[in-house]
């Protein structure tokens, strides 16, 4: 098994968190399980109803330091919470870095 066949994934808010984060094998996996999303231009299989704050957390992305861009939609922090990510969402997430 490649390591391109596995998907860390992260509950959605408010679901039980038993077991996770799960390693999934996308092949072979109850596909009507998943939803395909697209995050920095590479598409990945999550579980239905997964959160946009559980993308963040699991991704180990510093909130106070990022722009999150959903279906062509810049949102601020505040309004991270309620989106629950849906078949075929876009996202882009746009850290920033110091230097000069």
């Amino acid at each position: 098994m490649t390591r391109k066949n596995l998907i860390w994934v992260m509950p959605a808010e408010g679901r039980s968190a038993q077991g996770w984060p799960l390693l999934l094998r996308h092949k072979g996996f109850f596909m009507e399980e998943l939803m395909q999303v697209r995050i920095n231009g590479e598409d990945v299989f999550l579980p239905q109803g997964v959160s946009l704050s559980a993308i963040i957390t699991e991704r180990k992305i510093n909130a106070q330091a990022v722009v999150v861009e959903y279906n062509g939609v810049i949102l601020t922090r505040e309004k991270w919470k309620p989106v629950v990510l849906k078949e075929n969402d876009t996202l882009e997430i746009v850290s920033f870095v110091g230097g000069g």
